[in-house]
């Protein structure tokens, strides 16, 4: 009996051991069928997500290609695409204006792939408006600030004597200057400029040349002859005389500079106490732009100049000018796309009250009256402060004024359809005057008259939250006596340096 106890305990052991070892066969066996079918699945899920991302990423191809072709046609036609639906893609197209010749375009898809996860593809690149950059007579920054700039520094610096500066320009590292005393005209090698110099970049003329007059504006812009396919540098002058205000000094030769064209404006009677001297001026796309501060008489001066050495005054007439009744302090013009038409407009900093920032349309400078107000676009500010600087980038108008007791000075506004206003996009006070402004990137570089923080870094990347990056002491900047390029910004005083180069190491 004993023995069959035994016997029968070691069956039930044996046959309870059978059971386990098919339990384990059989939960090894639903693991490996379990992770074969994730396997599988997997497979399946990153096949779907590598098609879904080269469709994606054929969209976002797709995308940049069409900025690119719509920037040959018209360059401020690229403007951002928000988010949109495109099947099971979201498109966008993301652009930021760089400079007036740059911008920079980030075409962007984004989608849900499998339990909601998120993905996105981007491509970015920067498109150059050549034909841009050609208006502007080569005279536009292509690249942004490559720093941070939350620590200007000085690079270099030079001083002339005697005088002071009046007026800068800055065409491929040469800087060109006007100022109030003899020889009223000086030309910088910046190029060739080290770390911590302090003198030497000011070179001197063999041939002793002056324009024999202050120098109250610069533009310098490249020529090339037709003819010949020469390329030559001009500066256009604005000269502090009641005749032969516009002066063309041909600069290809910067040790050599000469006169090779004078032009006085056109022959309105000029009553004793008027201000007829040239005041500023631009250049774009074979024009040039003269004014003078206000006067009995026409104030906005049209040149052609596509040929430099013989530039002729537009309109009709003895006064072929256009009487404003007021003084433009600085301007910039541009041409624009208004109902399929190509329009263009002089944007204005002024000293009328009722109207600081004002707009013109100069489509049609050579017909009497042509050149008009367009009087949507005026911008009548709190207070009786001038206004002092402007800049265009893309279709935003950036404009500073003189220091307002509250309120704001500097300001940001929408120039998309000037025909139909200007929209205000964000403003500051920056509590003191805006007499220089560049602009370029993320950043807005001004000169202020305010002792110790004459030279201010802003941010506008949001123009409704515009903040202080930086600010840096150089007493006296002069009025619109700033300019930039790559990674550099030029100023001017009237008190230390006549030239001082400022970078951020």
């Amino acid at each position: 009996m004993r023995a069959e106890s035994i016997g029968s305990r070691n069956t039930i052991s044996e046959r309870g051991s059978s059971i386990l070892e098919v339990l384990i066969a059989a939960s090894i066996l639903v693991l490996s069928i379990t992770a074969a079918t994730l396997l599988v699945f997997a497979n399946q899920s990153l096949k779907l997500d590598s098609e879904t991302s080269d469709e994606a990423l054929y969209k976002a191809k797709d995308s940049m290609e069409s900025a690119r072709a719509r920037a040959l046609g018209d360059f401020a036609s690229v403007v951002p695409i928000l988010p949109a639906p495109d099947t099971i893609y979201s498109k966008e197209l993301a652009v930021t204006d760089v400079t007036p010749c740059v911008k920079e375009v980030v075409g962007r898809i984004t989608w849900s792939a499998e339990a909601n996860r998120p993905q996105k593809i981007e491509l970015k690149t920067n498109l150059a408006d050549i034909a841009g950059v050609l208006a502007l007579g080569g005279d536009c920054a292509t690249k942004p600030p490559g720093k941070k700039w939350s620590n200007p520094q000085k690079f270099a610096s030079d001083n002339f004597n005697p005088g002071k500066p009046v007026s800068i320009d800055v065409l491929n590292r040469t800087v060109y200057m006007g100022a109030d005393t003899y020889p009223f005209f000086y030309i910088a090698d910046a190029g060739a400029a080290t770390p911590g110099q302090s003198s030497g970049l000011f070179v001197n003329f063999s041939n002793g040349f002056t324009p024999g007059y202050q120098v109250n504006a610069v533009d310098a812009a490249r020529w090339r002859d037709p003819s010949t396919g020469a390329v030559k540098v001009y500066v256009y002058a604005a000269i502090d005389s009641t005749a032969n205000q516009l002066q063309v000094i041909d600069v290809s030769d910067i040790h050599n500079p000469v006169t090779v064209a004078t032009r006085s404006l056109s022959p309105c009677v000029i009553p004793t106490g008027s201000y007829p001297q040239g005041w500023r001026l631009y250049y774009y796309k074979d024009r040039l732009y003269l004014v003078t501060r206000e006067t009995a008489g026409p104030e906005f001066h049209i040149f052609d100049v596509q040929d430099p050495t013989n530039p002729t005054e537009l309109g009709m007439g003895a006064c072929k000018g256009t009487e404003l009744t007021t003084t433009i302090n600085n301007l910039v013009v541009h041409e624009q796309v208004i109902s399929g038409v190509i329009k263009r407009f002089a944007y204005a900093a002024t000293t009328l009250n009722s109207g600081e920032l004002q707009v013109y349309d100069v489509t049609d400078p050579a017909n009497v009256g042509a050149i008009s107000e367009v009087s949507a676009a005026r911008q009548d500010l709190p207070g009786t402060q001038d206004g002092q600087s402007i800049y265009l980038v893309g279709n935003k108008i950036y404009f500073g004024r003189q220091s307002t007791p509250s309120g704001s000075d500097f300001y940001i506004y929408d120039a998309s359809h000037p025909t139909t206003g200007l929209l205000l996009l964000g403003s500051k006070d920056i509590n003191t005057g805006a007499i220089a402004l560049q602009i370029v990137g993320k950043f807005a570089f001004i000169g202020t008259p305010k002792t110790n923080q004459e030279f201010q870094v802003w941010d506008i990347s949001n123009p409704v939250n515009i903040t202080n990056v930086a600010t840096y002491s150089f007493p006296k900047v002069v009025e619109n006596g700033t300019d930039y390029e790559p990674d550099f910004v030029y100023l001017t005083s009237a008190a230390s340096d006549s030239l001082r180069i400022i970078y951020n190491p």
